[in-house]
């Protein structure tokens, strides 16, 4: 088994999206290999979702070591955390979820385990937000290469349209079609996406001493939708360096997560319900290398029961982006 199909089947599970052929491949793997238990806990500690997993799992906190809160076998020292074979605990009952409705039904070890990202936070600092109340609609461009620039796939800003209301203010922005002007290959499109470069260049010194942890968060709706389609919305964030940017082969949008310094993303589905607005957000601790992070916005066409892609969306919208950044409070 090589380590990058590894990763891809822990990336899709975090991101819960593997089938179910595949989750019960991933849970054999992770039952049989010590080593895709540590890249496991190694990835859900990028995407934000470890100190999840600790708080759902009933594990308890003393000195900066979570343990388990019931009796359990006595946990391997810190010198050979890793070295020993772990006991496991099937837990696809217990109803644990982590962001974007992920189920933990893979496997928890009962063993100390250092806990990284649990100091309480300061308060954040808010990068950007954007309500599209100056009416401006994002570059239709793709992926940005330079900063503070909305940009994706083709889009509108709207007011009060096909039941839905904005969220914030008297505007949103309405996701038209899963390609951009000029995309090389627009047949086959099914995901709308909108992008924002921001540059924390200006951080590093912050990045290297402190832990500083990047926060996204926009809002999703959607008109009326017959019931066999199904329709998906998600946040990312991506670390990335300048020499990635300047990188054509690795800026993009199918390459670029294999590139990042670190990826964070959780996926949403929407109700049937034009009324109600739902909530995606995600947060990611940025590496000290990092140079730029990348904002990802996207809405991808489920299948419907004919398995037919969709390149144009009939109705749907996405209003009060939040983007932010806050340290580990010391």
């Amino acid at each position: 088994m090589n380590d990058p199909y590894v990763d891809r089947l822990i990336q899709s599970y975090l991101d819960d999206s593997l089938t179910e052929q595949e989750l019960v491949e991933f849970e054999s793997i992770l039952l049989q290999s010590e080593s895709v238990r540590l890249r496991f806990w190694e990835l859900a500690e990028v995407h934000g979702l470890a100190p999840q997993a600790v708080a759902a799992l009933g594990l308890k906190l003393e000195n900066d070591v979570v343990t388990p809160a019931r009796r359990l076998p006595a946990p391997p020292s810190a010198g050979n955390l890793w070295s020993r074979k772990f006991s496991f605990m099937l837990l696809r009952q217990s109803g644990l979820t982590l962001a974007g409705g992920v189920l933990l039904g893979a496997l928890i070890s009962a063993f100390a385990w250092p806990v990284r990202g649990m100091p309480e936070m300061s308060t954040p600092t808010s990068l950007t937000t954007e309500s599209f109340e100056s009416g401006a609609s994002p570059a239709v461009a793709g992926m940005p290469t330079i900063a503070d620039l909305w940009s994706g796939d083709f889009s509108e800003v709207v007011g009060t349209q096909q039941g839905v209301v904005p969220a914030d203010g008297e505007k949103m922005l309405q996701i038209l079609r899963a390609d951009y002007d000029g995309k090389p290959t627009p047949e086959g499109s099914y995901c709308g996406d909108l992008y924002r470069l921001i540059d924390v260049r200006s951080l590093r010194e912050q990045l290297a001493k402190q832990g500083t942890i990047a926060h996204a968060s926009a809002l999703f709706d959607m008109s009326t939708q017959p019931a066999a389609e199904e329709y998906r919305y998600s946040v990312r964030i991506l670390a990335l360096t300048t020499d990635l940017i300047a990188n054509p082969q690795q800026f993009d949008p199918l390459m670029i997560d294999e590139y990042a310094l670190a990826t964070a993303r959780q996926n949403v589905r929407l109700d049937n319900n034009p009324q109600t607005w739902e909530l995606a957000q995600c947060e990611l601790r940025l590496p000290a290398q990092t140079d730029f992070i990348l904002i990802h916005l996207g809405v991808s066409y489920g299948y419907a029961e004919d398995d037919i892609r969709r390149i144009t969306f009939p109705s749907h919208y996405v209003d009060d982006i939040q983007i932010s950044l806050s340290n580990y409070a010391h």
